[in-house]
């Protein structure tokens, strides 16, 4: 499911300028930034529109001191391959994944979903990592909508508010996703097209691959892995924009 049909060029590089993912700690979005070496906090209500989404794995190994990461994929039945620093620890659909004794406890599904998000007063092509208590959020957020077809129109999203929930000791703020508008200004629908058509080349090429070959080591998740490891050890800087979309 996609904005757009338009798939007839082939892109080897990940269009998302952004990695981003719902700090349950702080009630924030936020992403890693390679060029200024930290985590940079993002508003809660950034509005951005949903282009595609799919399927993927991250974790972190607590006994190799390793991020873990796959590929991303349509369906929870393909395949999907697992890496942390020292190789592929995994390789299966998501039930064999998560039943896997040596990275089982350590993953967590993870929604890859690429959107067009407001950041700055600026339109950027970003990919929301979504899992845990954001993940729950945005499936019943799906659900509640209507199903993925209202998504990729033209529906804004965004998180008005977080709730403070408790699951035995630990605290965490839960996103809740509204839709704040089912109309795009001209520029943005045009933008999220466009947007949208170098997404699909890319996907085009990127699954293809991955079904000719599962080994296949695409440069954006090694980036993601890199991002993945980085985030949360650094302090955050919190941004503040709150423009219309």
């Amino acid at each position: 499911m996609s904005r757009t049909n338009k798939t007839t060029n082939a892109a080897s590089t990940n269009p998302a300028s952004k990695l981003i993912e719902w700090s349950s700690m702080d009630g924030q979005w936020q992403y890693y930034s390679k060029d200024e070496k930290k985590t940079i906090g993002l508003p809660m209500d950034m509005p951005f529109i949903a282009l595609d989404q799919l399927n993927t794995t991250k974790g972190y190994h607590e006994k190799k001191r390793s991020g873990l990461w796959s590929n991303e994929v349509r369906g929870i039945s393909d395949t999907l391959t697992v890496r942390s620093k020292d190789g592929i620890e995994a390789v299966g659909n998501w039930m064999d994944v998560k039943a896997n004794p040596q990275v089982g406890e350590y993953v967590k599904f993870t929604k890859s979903v690429y959107a067009m998000a407001k950041i700055n007063g600026s339109y950027e092509l970003v990919n929301l990592q979504l899992n845990g208590c954001a993940l729950t959020a945005w499936i019943d957020f799906t659900k509640e909508a209507g199903g993925d077809k209202v998504l990729f129109d033209n529906t804004v999203i965004s998180v008005k508010e977080a709730t403070e929930e408790r699951k035995g000791a630990v605290r965490f703020n839960k996103p809740k996703f509204s839709i704040i508008s089912r109309e795009l200004s001209p520029e943005a629908s045009l933008q999220a097209d466009n947007m949208d058509n170098e997404l699909q080349m890319h996907l085009t090429a990127y699954l293809g691959a991955e079904k000719t070959e599962e080994e296949t080591k695409v440069q954006g998740l090694i980036d993601k892995a890199d991002e993945i490891l980085s985030a949360g050890r650094n302090e955050e800087e919190v941004l503040v924009e709150d423009a219309p979309f």
